[in-house]
């Protein structure tokens, strides 16, 4: 009888490590799944390969929930800046793409001057214009921001029909929902830098 007692309490104690572990197991896998893939736009500095220099590239790079995919945004290749390599600028830039989003401050992507020089920004509306506290990057002396923009619009649309830009006098804006909503998508290498 007493043997009898050892095995039921033997047997309940397997079932109930059983229960448990088949409860906590699948928690984990989920856990570990919705880190490798944010349930909101995500922006990564991520590497892309460039046929015009036969390398890979430091990349601006979204990631997409409703796409499960990554889109891209900008390549770095310019040295213009010399305390900025096309690292560090990737990286910097991308932080503030993440920011401004985060705080809903990246509706529209325009260009403007700040100190005398080109810049993109992000704006709220299509009332506001670049200045330094919603400016993204700087452009080289000389470069035309709408012509960026214009760029940007080529990359996301990949030469669609439909055209995103939105006018307001001779400022150009990207709307930056459909900006993510049409570009096509990127494969992109997970690396140490790459949050998916």
């Amino acid at each position: 009888m007493q043997n009898s007692k050892k095995f039921i309490n033997l047997v309940f104690a397997v079932c109930t490590t059983i229960t448990s572990f088949a409860y906590i197991s699948p928690s984990f896998s989920q856990s570990t799944a919705a880190k490798s893939q944010p349930s909101q736009v995500t922006f990564v500095c991520t590497k892309k390969f460039d046929q015009a220099s036969g390398e890979r590239i430091p990349t601006t790079a979204a990631w997409i929930p409703e796409k499960r995919n990554h889109v891209y945004f900008i390549g770095w290749k310019s040295e213009y800046f010399p305390a900025w390599n096309p690292e560090k600028r990737c990286e910097h830039v991308t932080q503030k793409f993440q920011e401004f989003y985060s705080q809903n401050r990246l509706n529209y992507i325009t260009g403007g001057t700040h100190n005398g020089y080109p810049i993109i920004c992000g704006v709220t509306s299509l009332a506001e214009t670049c200045n330094l506290d919603n400016q993204l990057f700087t452009l080289k002396s000389g470069v035309n921001p709408n012509e960026v923009i214009r760029r940007l619009m080529d990359i996301s649309e990949g030469k669609a029909s439909e055209p995103l830009l939105q006018n307001s006098g001779h400022q150009i804006y990207i709307p930056v929902q459909a900006f993510l909503a049409q570009s096509p998508i990127m494969d992109i290498e997970p690396s140490a830098n790459t949050q998916q």
